[in-house]
């Protein structure tokens, strides 16, 4: 038998994906091509196997035999070969039938696969592939350009923005707007005007490539009709001079919203490393984190280590099908709620529903559209991830609640001393909150407690770890750091949460913090670095508020 080895041409990909991209599908085409004759041989002796046996033996080799067929079903067609698809079904179906089966006919359907192997054809088109979402920046602050005639506090609202992870660059017009957005786009754009010398759509701006840009209409007046010319001439938010930075910011952050910062993390389980493979190349060109597991036995232990978001499983395996691994892991409390991805060549509609009544997410035939597959997985797995953070975080801030901060504080105080490496715990505390409270309403408060979140979560690093330990309390855990630098980007944070002014009707007020930080050392487990931090918290507290403390 031969293959046509160099017949790689993938012409539906060529023009849509990456030159690298295109390689790594190609080089794992040709491995299935090189795997091929020993995928015949194995289907050639369990046909020589099975001719001299019956009973339950007989019966076993069949199931094994038709596995064996049943892969190249999905691969064949996959990968560019779909009369051998055609032909690997055929035989699937002659073995997996009830009685006897003709060793004439046996033997002419593994020659009709064998000849089919021999010639190849580029796959069918498929869409192009979603690329990886661009990564937040780490560090550098974000964009936003303000068009203001008359720049009069435009300083101050800068300063309070760049506390918040926003750069602020002030035109004095339109055409200066205009001109900045063709050379450099911003996240979003505010627009200090008068709505109703707005013409309709005029405040929908794109930059040089189309990307609609969000803007945010700033103006003095408070009524309807203002607020429905904005919206008539296409702007996404409105604030009400003199704007309250805070809720400003509130709308930058929803109108900015990036892609999670965080990974999704997907585990595939396929007895097919070839297979497997290929859609590990396809949910990795999408930003994805993925391990690959040939054995659905150590699908479980796998699941854990890596933390996976989502499972895409085959659903025909040897020693565990796709719908036992599914109905194993629903005994776990921690994967009841994990979304599953079904693959499979089968197109039988009772097998689709017995995917559903096992609670599968979505089910693939194939050969799978790799486009399908990641808009797919990612759309289920962010889905799983937005639930799972309602359940650890609190609904105010967005921060880890009590008892997840806890729970990550012990794990990272093992995993510190583990490894050997440094990690700082502090609490924080909001002063005089019971006084702000009082003199502006628990609305002021709520706006209080959720700036100082927004401030830890921009600035602070991404490794780095916030839970609202309570009321108007916070913890703060960060990895790989030593009490001496936590203390100093703590009291950073300190000096500029002291500067953002609140508004509250005509009244302006400001509100500072104090916390307590404390160094993983010898002797010191998780709780009592949570009651050392808590009393250097308490030590800031009674030497006059408004200062960081080492514990």
């Amino acid at each position: 038998m031969t293959t046509d080895a160099n017949n790689t041409d993938f012409p539906a990909l060529m023009a849509s994906l990456p030159a690298e991209l295109l390689a790594r599908m190609q080089e794992i085409r040709q491995d299935f091509l090189a795997s091929l004759p020993g995928r015949l041989t194995q289907i050639r002796h369990a046909v020589s196997a099975l001719e001299g046996l019956d009973g339950e033996a007989a019966q076993a080799a069949r199931t094994d035999l038709a596995r064996h067929a049943h892969s190249l079903v999905g691969s064949g067609a996959t990968f560019g070969l779909p009369d051998l698809s055609v032909a690997a079904r055929t035989l699937e179906e002659m073995v997996s039938q009830p009685g006897a089966i003709a060793s004439t006919a046996l033997r002419t359907a593994v020659a009709a696969l064998e000849r089919s192997a021999a010639t190849t054809a580029p796959p069918a088109p498929v869409e192009a592939l979603p690329v990886a979402p661009a990564p937040a920046a780490e560090g550098p602050l974000r964009p936003v350009y303000l068009m203001m005639g008359n720049d009069d506090g435009a300083g101050d609202l800068g300063d309070v923005l760049a506390a918040y992870g926003y750069q602020l660059s002030v035109f004095p017009d339109a055409a200066g707007l205009a001109q900045a957005v063709g050379g450099s786009a911003p996240e979003a754009v505010i627009l200090d005007v008068n709505p109703h010398d707005l013409a309709p759509g005029a405040a929908q701006i794109a930059d040089a490539r189309g990307r609609r840009i969000p803007t945010v209409a700033l103006s003095v007046a408070t009524g309807f009709a203002a607020r429905l010319a904005a919206a008539r001439a296409g702007c996404d938010a409105y604030v009400v001079k003199p704007p309250d930075a805070n809720a400003l910011v509130d709308h930058l952050d929803r109108l900015t919203e990036r892609d999670p910062d965080q990974p999704l993390r997907i585990l595939i389980v396929d007895d097919d490393a070839t297979l497997g493979a290929y859609y590990e190349m396809a949910l990795r060109s999408a930003g994805m984190h993925t391990r690959l597991v040939t054995d659905p036995l150590q699908a479980v232990e796998a699941l854990y280590d890596h933390n996976a978001d989502l499972m895409v499983t085959d659903l025909i395996m040897p020693q565990c099908t796709g719908f036992e691994l599914a109905a194993v892991l629903r005994q776990y409390d921690g994967l009841l709620a994990l979304p599953i991805v079904f693959l499979t060549a089968d197109h039988d509609a009772e097998t689709h529903r017995s995917a559903v009544r096992t609670g599968i997410d979505a089910y693939l035939t194939k050969p799978v559209d790799l486009g399908d597959l990641t808009e797919i997985v990612r759309a289920r797995a962010r889905r799983a991830r937005q639930l799972k953070a309602l359940m650890v975080r609190d609904g105010l801030t967005g921060a880890y609640n009590h008892p997840m901060i806890q729970d990550l504080l012990v794990s990272e105080v093992a995993r510190a001393q583990r490894d050997g490496t440094a990690l700082s715990f502090a609490m924080l505390d909001i002063d005089h909150f019971k006084k702000v409270n009082d003199h502006y309403g628990h609305g002021a408060g709520d706006r209080v407690i959720k700036g100082l979140s927004r401030l830890l979560q921009q600035r602070l690093r991404r490794s780095d770890m916030i839970g609202r330990y309570g009321g108007e309390e916070f913890a703060v855990l960060m990895p790989h750091t030593g009490p001496e630098d936590a203390a100093e980007r703590l009291d950073q944070l300190r000096r500029q949460f002291s500067e953002i002014p609140y508004v509250h009707g005509d009244t302006q007020f400001q509100v500072t913090f104090s916390g307590g930080v404390v160094g993983l050392r010898p002797g010191l487990d998780a709780k009592a670095l949570n009651l050392t931090a808590d009393a250097a918290l308490y030590r800031a507290k009674n030497a006059g508020r408004n200062r960081i403390e080492m514990g």
